[in-house]
């Protein structure tokens, strides 16, 4: 237990670092910066960090017990699946007319976001 919290808060870090250099680069582009080989190498920090973000993930996992384990499993399954669904249909309503503005990444960030805290909660109710 005591290696789990450890690679939580390691995770944490991690994401944090990811955020803080996502919101840097967003915000830079043209605002703080208007040169491209800067902005590639702010994409490739935040794309190594991403991929620490990932591997620090995959670590934290290895200290699950079998039911988290299989908590955080069905919830991913759910979040794909649900991601594919409602991208599809997002992605297509825009195509047929039937919503006006484009679909943009971020929402659909949000959702995936939302649906895996959501599906974890029940998930955890569901199993104990």
């Amino acid at each position: 237990m005591k290696e789990q919290k450890k690679q939580t808060k390691i995770l944490l870090g991690w994401v944090f670092v990811w955020v803080v250099s996502t919101a840097i680069l967003s915000a830079g582009v043209n605002n703080l910066w208007d040169n491209v080989l800067i902005t590639k190498i702010g994409l490739f920090i935040n794309l190594a960090i991403g991929v620490g973000m990932i591997i620090a993930n995959k670590n934290l996992f290895k200290h699950y017990d079998e039911l988290q384990k299989k908590i955080h499993f069905e919830s991913m399954a759910l979040t794909l699946g649900l991601t594919v669904v409602v991208g599809l249909v997002y992605e297509i309503s825009f195509d047929f007319g039937v919503i006006n503005s484009e679909p943009e990444f971020e929402y659909l960030v949000f959702f995936i976001c939302f649906s895996y805290m959501t599906s974890i909660v029940v998930n955890s109710l569901r199993f104990k």
